[in-house]
């Protein structure tokens, strides 16, 4: 497509009208491809510009849910839709992507915590390191937990996909009645489709994608637990003479320190998740054990456009869309466009 010129466009236009939600919202989606940080530059004038715009709330939450994002944080991204949903009740795709963190949270926090339970285990019972050591430990784990999670796939399902509790997020969203959004429209097939049966589709197209790629969203919860312990366990970092260890520096009253902004600097100056899973990859083909390899997940090296929302099918490229799935995209399924 013509990226750089949408965004000429998207800028030229939020110059008149900077108090459109959407055009800050589809301002930010175009600056994916520069990374999480422009992303979270533009999100940031965003918010100072249209504070209560759902629009723009939910393209924050889609940054923090993305697994490839370095900033991958499930809290932020509740806020992110608690805002979405307060502010534009009638934006559907708030409500589509709380299923999303609701899978994550009920159906992939339980897998996960095995793993991160032994890399903490493994952390605190070794001696002190350089913090590029302690991001070798958390790369090995994030690896194995990556690869044990896929081989399961193989398997069977390692979760119970018919357990899955969204009962208040149906009745929110029926109370709200959304009308718009770039997933809600993908997943209503009839204008008089109810908020009820647009999130069991939205449900059922979100399984089948979870089914596949769980492993990703699992490695990168332990990719971020990892980061978190070298900061919360800093006495375990051999830090320089001049560097203070966050966490202590944070309990001195004479000193303010925003702990926020010490994880999302860290988060950002860690190996990010491709490189963590990829990077130490030397030889092509499958492994007999089933590990990750250059071949069997090369789709991955880019994957982060997957992750965008919570339908992976959903971002795929313009061009390989049909005309009637374009139409759908712009004017939803109103009888009077179709």
């Amino acid at each position: 497509g013509h990226r750089e010129r949408a965004i000429m466009f998207a800028q030229k236009a939020l110059n008149i009208h900077s108090g459109t939600g959407r055009l800050w919202a589809a301002l930010i989606q175009l600056k994916h491809e520069d990374g999480e940080l422009q992303q979270m530059k533009v999100l940031r004038k965003a918010l100072q510009a249209v504070p209560k715009s759902g629009e723009v709330w939910c393209e924050g939450a889609r940054i923090h849910l993305n697994p490839f994002s370095p900033t991958f944080d499930m809290n932020s991204a509740l806020r992110h839709l608690t805002f979405a949903a307060r502010f534009t009740p009638q934006y559907g795709d708030s409500f589509l992507e709380h299923i999303r963190l609701d899978m994550i949270d009920q159906w992939l926090i339980p897998l996960a915590t095995p793993f991160i339970n032994t890399m903490y285990n493994s952390f605190l019972s070794g001696g002190k390191m350089q913090l590029d050591d302690s991001y070798q430990l958390i790369s090995q784990h994030t690896r194995k937990a990556a690869e044990e999670i896929k081989l399961q796939l193989k398997e069977s399902v390692p979760f119970d996909k018919d357990v899955l509790d969204t009962s208040e997020l149906e009745l929110r969203c029926s109370s709200a009645d959304p009308n718009y959004g770039h997933l809600w429209f993908q997943c209503r097939e009839s204008p008089i489709d109810t908020a009820r049966e647009v999130i069991a589709r939205a449900r059922l197209m979100m399984t089948e994608d979870f089914t596949k790629y769980s492993f990703i969203y699992v490695a990168a919860m332990v990719r971020r637990a990892g980061i978190l312990m070298t900061i919360y366990h800093c006495d375990k970092i051999i830090t320089p003479p001049d560097e203070k260890c966050a966490a202590s520096a944070a309990h001195e009253e004479s000193i303010i320190v925003n702990i926020d902004a010490i994880i999302t600097s860290r988060l950002r100056a860690a190996p990010l998740l491709e490189e963590m899973l990829f990077g130490q990859l030397t030889v092509d083909g499958i492994c007999a054990d089933g590990a990750l390899t250059k071949s069997s997940t090369a789709q991955f090296m880019a994957a982060g456009p997957m992750f965008v929302t919570g339908i992976v099918t959903s971002s795929r490229t313009w061009e390989n869309l049909s005309f009637s799935e374009k139409r759908q995209i712009l004017f939803g399924t109103d009888s009077i466009l179709n």
